[in-house]
C-alpha cells in the first residue's frame, strides 16, 4: 500500500510538471536530501528494526553505504548547513547570539539574520553555484535559483517568481484533497498523542498545544509534499544539483522526544520520501546521485526550567548577578522558519489568498525581527539558549572579559552557577585570554588540554577538545558559554528552551549525524 502511494504521488508530480528535460547536460546530477535532526544511532536502530524499507533496500542492493559523522559545534542547523553549503561556519556560535558592535541579537532563522550570515560565509563558490537550486533551506549555497530559502525571502524577486510556479499545487484536486485530508489527520494525531503522553505521564515531556498543532501539519504534510513536488519537477528539468531540507522528524522530536512513537512515524514518513526520490532519479532522463545527510542529531531530557522549579536560565543568571535588567532569547524559535517559508510561498501568486498571505507575512516579519533589537539603555545582561547550549553576555564589559574580571565584579558567580541543578560546564577565558572549561570538580585548558583536578569532559564520548576550543574562540563567542549537565547513565541533557528533544551543545546523540 505504501509503495503504491509513493508511485501514485510520483506519477502525479511528473504529470503536473511543466518542465521538460534539457538535453544539454554533462554527467549525472546530484540531489542532497537533508534529514533534519536525525541522529545516526536512531537511524541505525530503525534501519535494523526493518522500519525503513526504502533505505534498507538501497543498502542491501549495494548502491548505498551508511555511516555516522560528528558535527562541529554548535550542533545546530545554521552552523552545519553553512558548513555544507558554503564551506564555513565561522561566526556562528549558536542558533542566536548577541553582537556588541551593533547591540543586536542575530537569529539565524529570521530573514535578516540568515541574510547576514550568508553574506559573511559565502565566497561565491558554494555547493550549488553551478546551476543548482536550494529548496527550504536557511542558506542558498550560492544557487542561482532559491525556493523558500530564508536568506533570500526578502528582496529576491527571482526567488518569489520561482515559488510562484508551484502555487497551483494545492489548488489542484489531487493536491488540495491530499493536503486537506492528511493535514486534518496529522492534527488529530497530534492532539491524541499529546493527550496520551499526559495520561501515561510520559517523562520527559513539554506542553504540546496551540500553534504547534498547525506547525506539525505544516512540516509533515504541506511542506513535505510541496518540497518533494519541487524536487521531482527540477529532476525532470535536469538541473545540476538540488539541496532540500526535510524538517519532519526534527520538529516532532523537539516536542515529543527523540524516540517516541510519533517521532518514529515521522522517520518512516521520510523513508517514503527516500523511495519517491530514488525512483524519480532512476526514471528521469538525466541520471542523479541522491545523497542523504543529517545536519545534527538530537538528545533529550527534562528541561532546565523543569528541574529548577520553573526558574529559567535568565532568571537564575539575573538572580546571581543581582539584576533584572536582562534581555533573554530562550523561547523555541526553530519552527518560525516553517511559517515564514509557507507564507512567503503562498504570497507569491495572485488573488485573495496570496494577498492575505503577503499581509500576514509582512506582519509576521515585523513582529519577529523587532525582537532582534536590544534596548541598550535597559539591558545589562543578554542570555540566549540554543538547546542545551547557553550563552551569557555582560554588557558592563566593553570586550569579552576573563574569569578574573567577572569574579572581581561578581564574586562567586561561576561557582554558584555550577551549583545550580542541571548545570554541567562553564567555558570562559582565563587571565591569559585562553578558554578553559570548568565543572564542579576540575577544569581543562582548551588550548593545551592541561587538566586541573578531574577532567570536566570525562563523561562525554566522541567530543574533541578542538571543537570546544573553536566554539570558545569564535569571533562572536559570548562572555560565558554554558552547557547543561549530562546524566552519565541515560545521556539525558537539559535544554535551556522548553523542548524535550534538543541540540546545540554536547551530550547524548546531538552531535552524531548520518550520511
Amino acid at each position: 500500500m505504501l509503495a503504491q502511494s509513493q508511485d501514485y504521488f510520483l506519477q502525479q508530480a511528473i504529470k503536473k510538471s511543466k518542465n521538460k528535460t534539457s538535453a544539454d547536460f554533462e554527467g549525472p546530477g546530484f540531489v542532497f536530501v537533508q534529514l533534519d535532526g536525525v541522529s545516526a544511532p536512531v537511524f541505525e536502530w530503525q534501519l535494523n528494526a526493518g522500519n525503513l524499507p526504502n533505505m534498507k533496500q538501497l543498502i542491501d542492493e549495494g548502491e548505498y553505504t551508511f555511516t555516522g559523522w560528528n558535527t562541529q559545534l554548535p550542533s545546530t542547523t545554521p552552523a552545519s548547513q553553512a558548513g555544507i553549503l558554503h564551506g564555513s561556519h565561522k561566526g556562528i556560535p549558536a542558533f542566536r547570539w548577541y553582537e556588541r558592535k551593533t547591540d543586536e541579537l542575530v537569529i539565524a532563522n529570521q530573514t535578516k539574520g540568515a541574510a547576514l550570515i550568508e553574506k559573511r560565509v559565502s565566497n561565491g563558490r558554494g555547493l550549488l553555484v553551478d546551476g543548482g537550486i536550494s529548496i527550504g533551506n536557511l542558506f542558498s549555497g550560492d544557487a542561482p535559483t532559491n525556493i523558500m530559502v530564508m536568506s533570500k525571502l526578502d528582496g529576491d524577486r527571482q526567488a518569489l517568481r520561482a515559488m510562484g510556479e508551484y502555487t497551483d499545487y494545492f489548488s489542484s484536486i489531487y493536491g488540495f484533497m491530499r493536503a486537506f485530508v492528511l493535514s486534518i489527520g496529522e492534527m488529530i494525531k497530534e492532539i491524541y498523542q499529546a493527550q496520551r503522553q499526559r495520561i501515561k505521564n510520559s517523562q520527559p515531556r513539554v506542553a504540546r498545544k496551540g500553534s504547534y498543532i498547525l506547525l506539525r501539519a505544516a512540516t509533515n504534510v504541506l511542506l513535505r509534499d510541496l518540497q518533494t513536488t519541487i524536487v521531482v519537477d527540477q529532476m525532470i528539468k535536469g538541473v545540476n544539483s538540488i539541496y532540500v531540507d526535510y524538517l519532519d522528524y526534527d520538529e516532532i522530536a523537539h516536542h515529543a522526544g527523540i524516540a517516541r512513537p510519533e517521532s518514529m512515524a515521522a522517520l518512516v514518513g521520510l523513508d517514503s520520501i527516500v523511495g519517491i526520490l530514488t525512483k524519480a532519479a532512476k526514471s528521469s532522463a538525466r541520471p542523479y546521485h541522491v545523497v542523504f545527510v543529517s545536519d545534527h542529531g538530537q538528545s533529550q531530557g527534562p528541561t532546565f526550567k523543569q528541574i529548577n522549579n520553573g526558574n529559567t536560565l535568565e532568571t537564575i543568571v539575573g538572580g546571581l548577578l543581582g539584576t533584572t535588567a536582562i534581555t533573554a532569547s530562550t523561547a523555541p524559535v526553530e519552527q518560525e522558519s516553517i511559517a515564514r517559508s509557507l507564507l512567503a510561498q503562498s504570497g507569491s501568486g495572485k488573488g485573495l489568498t496570496s494577498s492575505a498571505s503577503r499581509k500576514l507575512d509582512n506582519s509576521y516579519q515585523q513582529k519577529t525581527e523587532t525582537t532582534a533589537k536590544i534596548a541598550s539603555y535597559e539591558a545589562e545582561i543578554v542570555v540566549t539558549g540554543s538547546g542545551n547550549l547557553g550563552n551569557v553576555w555582560i554588557k558592563d564589559f566593553k570586550s569579552r572579559p576573563s574569569l578574573g574580571q567577572i569574579e572581581s565584579k561578581y564574586p562567586g558567580f561561576v561557582e554558584k552557577l555550577l551549583q545550580t541543578p542541571g548545570m554541567g560546564l562553564v567555558i570562559i577565558l582565563d587571565e591569559k585570554k585562553v578558554p578553559i572549561c570548568i565543572d564542579a570538580q576540575g577544569q581543562i585548558n582548551l588550548s593545551t588540554e592541561a587538566v586541573k583536578g578531574k577532567n570536566p569532559l570525562r563523561i562525554y564520548k566522541n567530543i574533541r577538545v578542538k571543537e570546544l576550543f573553536n566554539l570558545a574562540t569564535d569571533p562572536n563567542a559570548p562572555d560565558i558559554i554554558l552547557i547543561s549537565a549530562k546524566h552519565p547513565g541515560s545521556n539525558e541533557v537539559h535544554a535551556f528552551e522548553e523542548l524535550v528533544g534538543n541540540h546545540g551543545g554536547i551530550g547524548g546523540w546531538q552531535t552524531e549525524a548520518l550520511l
